[in-house]
């Protein structure tokens, strides 16, 4: 693998970041999706068995959890809202309420446009603090050459 893709997660408390090898369970279990207007990247990049390191980030500081294999991938097209939740809700297994309910779909002005979804399969715990020279795209994905992880000490092959 020559570069890999970066999901930068952001929490409310370091409580809710994944705590070592023993969370591979509850991260496996995960499901992550975006709402954007139009396509942004990694829209075409995100495939199944797609490498994709967890950055989480907390209000005080930040690091890289988890290496995963990308499973589930959804890419949707959707015309309104209702077909927002319908789509999520028909991917993920969760309860139609509980997807429109979810404080990132209420914090979202999008009412159509596209969802990118994927579900994680772990594969080695990181734990390993947020390179100074990572840069996310505004939109919380950024993809980084395996020869600058390495060069920032992140070692993939553990």
């Amino acid at each position: 693998m020559s570069a890999v893709l970066v999901q930068h997660r952001r929490h409310r408390r370091r409580a809710d970041v994944p705590e070592g090898p023993e969370s591979a369970h509850a991260v496996s279990d995960a499901r992550f999706w975006s709402l954007w207007a139009q396509r942004h990247f990694p829209w075409a990049l995100l495939e199944e068995g797609a490498s994709v390191l967890l950055l989480e980030s907390w209000s005080s500081g930040s690091r890289l959890t988890w290496l995963a294999q990308a499973r589930d991938v959804l890419h949707a097209t959707v015309a309104s809202r209702r077909e927002v939740v319908a789509a999520v809700a028909g991917w993920s297994g969760q309860a139609p309420d509980a997807v429109e309910s979810s404080d990132y779909l209420r914090g979202s002005a999008v009412e159509s446009g596209v969802v990118l979804g994927w579900r994680p399969t772990p594969l080695t715990w990181l734990g390993a603090p947020r390179p100074d020279g990572l840069r996310v795209e505004r939109n919380g994905w950024a993809v980084v050459r395996t020869e600058d992880l390495r060069a920032w000490g992140i070692d993939l092959a553990r």
